[in-house]
């Protein structure tokens, strides 16, 4: 293998030579010999070894390639090709911006030629993304030094081409990627907005088909098909663009949401949903919150409505994450909504799939953390103490937070395992949430499961998670609280509770020298986290540890059942051979 040789440190070569370095690779050898070849003609003509001189020889080298490439050649230098772009896409963001700027249109049409054919695809996928990396560099380096929309408006509108290009989702989860980074790099200056507004014109240049697809093989249909496809592609490019847009651009994509989701197809509706749903994790509050609760509202409507299984986790993740940010956009207007979607997610959580009703119970305990607040609470707790006064009873309708509740309470009524082992993990949640209230307002919940208590082993399994959830609620209450809305016929149980707490109560007390002191050694081997407790608190953070939990409570049901199915196939083989 030939090398560089008097070459100082500062040679760009040098570190590109030292980045592929693998014999086996054709990639890597050509890029090697492309190197070798430019830093001997730079030695010959004396020319330093630049990233200009690098990016003009690479450059000029890539057009007499491309120049004699040939598609239909079985062994076209793909590899040659890719060579000559890597080094493009490493020399492209070291080059000075005058130098490109001064040299764009040589640049650009030495990319064009092997990235633009009559050909569909003429080069493999990984070709065009480095391709595609080169055009983003390019824009970037340029507008950081010149902010004109004039100088890069054409080599824009070339990237945008291949975020709706057909043939591979690779090409086009690279020109997405390159363009958010685009867009982010062009956050607060003048080039945002016509940059938005060309992304935002791409949902009405591939507009979704009013028609459904046809299985008959017809040309309307393959027509029909081919815009489909190109309506799919759009709608994800925008997916993912959507957060990084212009306001008044990513207001006006929201609003044709609204127009979108009326058409009721699955595709579209899909991705309506991840757009949104990227727009509420991104950090920025510079959202409607009353457009984002409109979509989120006709979501939930549409759950029960139309065929959406297969798009139930996505939603529940928008539910969680996209109410929980309208609630700290405006707290007024979220809380009004907030039984519509509570709703939403008691449909998803009888779904068959374990892992929907295992999304939609967390976004279930997610919600009631961050979107139950004292005034809820207050508004449940004042109407009921109003009602209980013989005088001033009235019919009025119930509160958001007794509507909540009363969800929450009906999720017992399903006899599904996975759906009551969850139910019991929501209603504990929401016995913390609402603490000493909780006597008021999760009266017909705490009743109920004291009456799962009282049923026969055969018919109840969950037994030991029913007592656990009334521990949490006597230990946040406290024994008086409970003994005043629990009817006299579960006082024996309440006793019982109540005893099984002091034990521990007394061993806990018994154990806290010990836990110090070892507490008290690990802190010369570890230091504390100071932000251990806000790390727990992030629903993301939470969310995977209750998941692990999930897999793992599901793993053991899922061998409880394989070992009682293996015990019965043994009764019955000794039976068979009567032993």
């Amino acid at each position: 293998m030939e090398t560089l040789t008097a070459v100082d440190d500062g040679n760009i070569g040098t570190s590109i030579l030292m980045r592929f370095t693998d014999p086996n690779n054709q990639v890597d050898l050509e890029i090697r010999k492309l190197i070798v070849v430019m830093a001997q003609l730079f030695r010959d003509h004396n020319a330093a070894p630049t990233p200009e001189a690098y990016l003009g020889s690479t450059c000029s080298s890539l057009d007499l390639v491309a120049s004699t490439f040939d598609v239909s050649n079985p062994k076209r230098p793909t590899d040659v090709i890719d060579a000559h772009l890597t080094v493009l896409s490493i020399v492209i963001p070291k080059a000075p911006a005058r130098f490109l700027m001064s040299n764009l249109q040589l640049i650009v049409a030495c990319l064009r030629r092997p990235l633009r054919s009559k050909f569909p695809f003429p080069l493999d996928a990984t070709t065009c993304c480095l391709g595609v990396k080169c055009l983003a560099h390019l824009i970037i380096v340029i507008t950081k030094r010149f902010n004109s929309w004039s100088d890069v408006s054409e080599l824009y509108s070339f990237l945008l081409t291949f975020a709706t290009m057909t043939g591979t989702c690779l090409v086009t989860d690279e020109a997405c990627s390159s363009l958010h980074h685009v867009l982010q790099c062009f956050q607060g200056t003048p080039l945002l907005d016509p940059a938005s507004k060309q992304i935002a014109h791409l949902l009405n240049k591939y507009p979704p088909p009013q028609q459904a697809i046809q299985p008959d093989i017809c040309k309307e249909s393959q027509v029909v098909q081919r815009k489909v496809f190109k309506a799919v592609l759009a709608l994800d490019a925008v997916a993912v663009l959507l957060p990084v847009m212009s306001t008044q651009d990513r207001t006006a994509v929201l609003f044709y949401y609204k127009t979108l989701f009326e058409l009721q197809q699955g595709y579209v509706t899909f991705r309506i949903i991840n757009g949104v749903h990227r727009v509420c994790l991104n950090p920025s509050p510079d959202v409607s919150p009353e457009l984002l609760l409109d979509l989120i509202c006709s979501i939930c409507h549409s759950v029960s409505k139309h065929e959406t299984h297969y798009i139930v986790k996505n939603i529940s993740e928008l539910l969680a994450t996209g109410v929980a940010k309208v609630y700290s956009l405006n707290r007024k207007i979220c809380e009004t909504k907030l039984p519509i979607v509570f709703d939403a997610l008691k449909v998803i959580m009888v779904k068959p799939e374990e892992e929907d009703i295992a999304h939609a119970a967390q976004a279930f305990k997610c919600l009631i953390r961050a979107c139950i607040d004292e005034s809820l609470i207050k508004q449940g707790v004042d109407r009921i103490l109003m009602n209980a006064n013989m005088y001033n009873r009235t019919n009025s309708e119930p509160t958001i937070i007794e509507k909540l509740g009363a969800t929450i309470q009906s999720l017992f009524g399903y006899s599904d395992t996975t759906i009551l082992y969850l139910a019991f993990e929501i209603v504990s949640t929401m016995f913390k949430k609402l603490g000493v209230y909780s006597s008021y307002l999760m009266k017909g919940t705490l009743k109920t499961l004291a009456d799962m208590q009282k049923l026969p082993d055969q018919e109840f399994r969950f037994k030991e998670e029913v007592k656990l959830v009334l521990q949490v609620v006597v230990e946040k209450w406290g024994r008086d609280a409970i003994m005043a809305v629990l009817p006299q016929e579960h006082m024996e149980l309440l006793a019982e509770i109540y005893e099984q707490l002091g034990s521990k109560s007394v061993e806990a007390r018994s154990n806290v020298s010990t836990e110090t002191t070892v507490r008290n050694n690990q802190a010369y081997d570890k230091a504390p986290c100071n932000n251990s407790k806000r790390e727990m608190d992030d629903p993301y953070i939470e969310y995977e540890a209750w998941n692990r939990e999930f897999r793992e409570w599901r793993a053991r049901n899922i061998a409880k059942g394989a070992a009682a199915r293996r015990m019965l196939g043994a009764a019955a083989m000794t039976k068979k051979l009567k032993l």
